[in-house]
Order: C-alpha cells, then structure tokens, then sequence
C-alpha cells in the first residue's frame, strides 16, 4: 500500500472539474489509501477519502499577508507521513490539487527501492485533453519513503504550495541527499493546462526568500534542468550518469560556507526589509527551518 494525497478545496468550477478528474484518478488506483488533508477549520469532505483537517499553517500566516490560504508543502508532508506510519505503509506520495495519477506512476514507487520519486507531468490540451508533452522544469508528484523523510526532514524548509520554486528544491534535496529518481519518462501523471495561479505577490517572495536560503539546492536543479534537456534533444541522455555528475558530491564544500553564509544573509535583510515596511514583522531567520 501506498498513502497518497494533497489539500483539495472548494473552488471555481473549472478548478473544481480539474480537481475532480484528481479524485477519481485516486480512486481508480488499487491497493492505496487516499487523504484529503485539510486546515484545522475546514470542513472540505470529498467521498471515497479520509479526510485529516490537522494543517495549522498556511501562506498568509507565515507571510502576515493576505490573500489565498495556501498549505505548507512540508506540513502536508509531514502529514502524509503520520498517515503512512499508521498503516504501516512504507512509502506516502503528495501531488498537486489537479494532478491525475495512472497506475504506471504508483507501479513504479512499488517496483523500486528508491529512498524518493520526483515525477514531472505529461501536459494535456484543454479540451481535447490531447497530450502536449512532458513538462521537465517542474516536479508535480513526489513519493517518498516515510523512514528517510523523518530521518532527512530537517533539510526542508516551509514553502508555500502552490507557488513556484519549492518543487525545484525538494527535487534537488532527495536526489542529493537520497537515492532518488527524478520522473520524465512516461512518468504517468497528467494536468490539463490553465492559466497560472501563482507568481507575484508576497508568496512568490516568500518562496523567492527560502530559495535564496536553498541557493545551493536550487543550483543543482538549475543544472539538471539544463543537461536533461540538452540530453533529450541531442537523443544522448544518461539519466543515471546525470544524477551522479549534479548531485554526487557534497553540497557545499568548507570553502563555500562563507560565501553562501554572506548570500543568505544578504537575501534575509532584503526580505526583511521589504517585509517589515508592508508588516513590521521580521521573517524567519536563515537558519531556520
């Protein structure tokens, strides 16, 4: 068995046909239990899930600004985890609140022995639902083995889901950190495209702030973003080799603290002045997770 799920809510219809397709996408898997996660005070309950209303943090609680209530990507994963434990499942899997999932995808968590699963999305065209093609700059689905998620949790910080950037890092801890498999062949999960929900605003620097803190993460996805696609389209594409060459050595070598100490200080005053004049409120510390 495998636990699998995200934050589902109540939205436009459009969304809400997206998120449907979801659900029953869920529903259609064999042998995996299937959550809802929720915050403390919704009451969002689709059929066919257990529903966990135990989110206490949100995007306009760790920012002090307002707009849409966004979850925490770590606090559904610690969630998800609790979850997985309790039925002595060994791996859980978080997707995105419109993300249809195939049984390929979940077949590929069980047959392996990977410590973590990063699975980027096949495109589909409004509509027609036509596919489009493989996205490769964004990961949609990780599924991660509830043991090396507690024993590595610390190196995740709180992102906002939702916005951009946090997939990108997470990606690039779990390959760095674990055996992990980045998804982009037939990787078995499919969006239909819809104008974007997220970028600007105080998320997006929010996430922008916690990124710069990751630099050294998000470097390594930067890199494996650019040799996957040069592989693809030169048809010469190693993917085992290409994981080695990013994320084998360590990540910040002694020379490196220094500067990268100075860069996080530096995007933490920049953030907490722009912060403190919308809010009066400092963020987070650099060392903080």
């Amino acid at each position: 068995m495998i636990t699998i799920g995200t934050r589902y809510y109540r939205a436009s219809e459009d969304s809400e046909r997206r998120q449907r397709r979801s659900r029953e996408s869920l529903a259609a898997l064999p042998a995996v239990h299937r959550v809802n996660l929720q915050f403390t005070d919704e009451t969002f309950r689709p059929e066919g899930f257990e529903t966990r209303a135990v989110l206490r943090h949100d995007s306009t609680s760790v920012t002090r600004s307002g707009g849409a209530r966004k979850p925490i990507v770590s606090e559904m994963f610690d969630a998800l985890a609790a979850a997985a434990s309790e039925r002595g499942d060994r791996y859980f899997a978080y997707l995105n609140a419109d993300i249809e999932v195939s049984p390929s995808a979940v077949h590929r968590v069980r047959a392996g022995d990977r410590d973590a699963y990063a699975f980027c999305r096949i495109d589909l065209a409004p509509g027609s639902r036509e596919r489009q093609g493989v996205l490769l700059l964004g990961l949609d689905m990780f599924a991660v083995q509830v043991d090396w998620w507690r024993r590595e949790r610390r190196r995740f910080r709180p992102y906002i889901a939702g916005e951009s950037l946090w997939d990108n890092v997470y990606a690039a801890i779990l390959c760095s950190h674990g055996r992990a498999e980045v998804v982009d062949a037939e990787p078995g999960i499919f969006h239909e495209r819809h104008a974007a929900s997220w970028g600007g605003g105080p998320f997006a620097d929010y996430n922008g702030y916690l990124a710069a803190l990751d630099a050294p993460y998000f470097s390594r996805w930067a890199h494996y973003a650019a040799g996957l696609q040069a592989g693809h389209a030169a048809g010469t594409l190693d993917r085992e080799r290409l994981l080695r060459d990013v994320f084998g050595a360590p990540v910040l070598r002694f020379s490196d603290y220094p500067r990268h100490g100075a860069r996080a200080l530096r995007a933490w005053a920049r953030y907490s002045l722009r912060r403190n004049r919308a809010h009066g409120a400092p963020p987070p510390g650099p060392g903080q997770r």
